[in-house]
């Protein structure tokens, strides 16, 4: 069975001269402890986001799954996805160095987010944060943002991870404030996917 929604709410804000930066809002995509993996497609280019389960494996994860497509990791840390804040930069200046999977053969690997054994990873268990995103080749990227907020249930024990709202910059190399909402503009489109049953890596 597959699902599949699309988002309407997508402002493309344009400045002249200037880059449009790309914005989604109120998304409300959520995955729960069990439920399929979610795909969120940019153009050409698709990441996922959910929660893996089974044996010790409890944990939270975002990936790419196409060449050409990466999320920043911390340096010294490239099975985590970088947590940014609010205010931050995300551009050239935050180095493709620190951006994975990019090239052949190292998509689809699964960036830890929150170990809830463990208790592991850049985001915390329960509360917001936001991963930074990038596509493109060679030197040249375009840059984004997505907020996710993960909780537990009090109750079950069970854990979610939702996707609040995204955006990123049309203009390559240009680059983007994480968390910044842009003011309404013209409407643009951008589809959002939640395929049951993809197959992915774990670990």
């Amino acid at each position: 069975m597959k699902k599949c929604v699309i988002a309407s709410s997508i402002l493309a804000i344009t400045g002249g001269a200037a880059a449009d930066i790309v914005y989604s809002g109120d998304l409300g995509l959520t995955v729960s402890s069990g439920d399929a993996a979610i795909d969120v497609s940019i153009g050409d280019n698709t990441w996922q986001f959910g929660i893996v389960l089974g044996g010790p494996l409890d944990y939270s994860f975002v990936t790419a799954l196409n060449e050409g497509a990466g999320l920043f990791v911390p340096i010294t840390n490239e099975s985590s996805a970088r947590n940014f804040a609010a205010g931050d930069n995300i551009g050239t200046i935050t180095s493709v160095l620190n951006m994975f999977p990019l090239g052949p053969g190292g998509e689809n690997i699964n960036l830890n987010m929150h170990d809830y054994v463990s208790g592991e990873g850049t985001f915390d268990a329960s509360g917001t944060g936001f991963v930074g995103f990038g596509f493109g080749g060679g030197i040249d990227f375009n840059y984004g943002w997505m907020q996710f907020t993960l909780d537990v249930d009090a109750n079950s024990g069970s854990h979610s991870i939702t996707l609040v709202d995204l955006a990123y910059n049309d203009q390559v190399n240009g680059s983007i404030e994480v968390g910044a909402i842009p003011a309404p503009g013209a409407i643009a489109l951008l589809s959002i996917a939640g395929l049951a049953g993809r197959r992915r890596r774990n670990g």
